[in-house]
């Protein structure tokens, strides 16, 4: 990317992302860090406006992931493990499904992004297994953010290409 490209990109983001965390503030959703974590993903993993329905769908798939991750651990503990056990074999068991269900069996469909799966799963952890709807929608609209933010990258990128060889910036 030119200077000029990331500059306007930089601003872009900046300005946008304080008007969502701003807008934000309105909702009763407490968790407004999530959307900056959804944009180290998007950006991560080199995502595309046309892969947000796909994203949203993921992380809450993500989340669903991270409910199952606690019925299992009280599953275990009420068959006798302690909570460390519980914990560890609930980790295993479900981290190892939710792999191999989204990354072979499903990889065609909207559930294949494992970063946001993983994303919903850690966030459910972070509310302890609460704020289900404050964490989903604040997942979504981070998305969203980071998808807003992409159209102005693509935007800088255009108005401000990197010079050909042999060119003066």
């Amino acid at each position: 990317m030119s200077r000029n490209a990331v500059f306007l990109f930089s601003v872009w983001t900046s300005l946008l992302s304080a008007v969502f965390y701003f807008l934000y503030g309105f909702t009763a959703f407490g968790v407004p860090w999530v959307m900056f974590v959804c944009l180290a993903i998007f950006f991560g993993m080199g995502g595309h406006v046309r892969d947000v329905p796909a994203m949203c769908l993921s992380a809450l798939a993500g989340c669903v992931w991270g409910k199952v991750d606690f019925l299992l651990m009280d599953l275990f503990q009420n068959l006798g493990l302690g909570l460390a056990a519980a914990s560890f074999v609930s980790i295993t068991l479900g981290t190892a499904v939710t792999m191999v269900l989204h990354i072979h069996v499903l990889a065609r469909t909207p559930f294949r992004h494992m970063p946001f799966i993983f994303a919903g799963v850690c966030l459910t952890f972070s509310q302890n297994n609460g704020n289900t709807v404050g964490l989903a929608a604040t997942l979504v609209i981070g998305i969203v953010l980071a998808a807003l933010c992409s159209l102005g990258m693509d935007f800088a990128v255009k108005q401000f290409p990197l010079p050909k060889e042999g060119e003066r910036s």
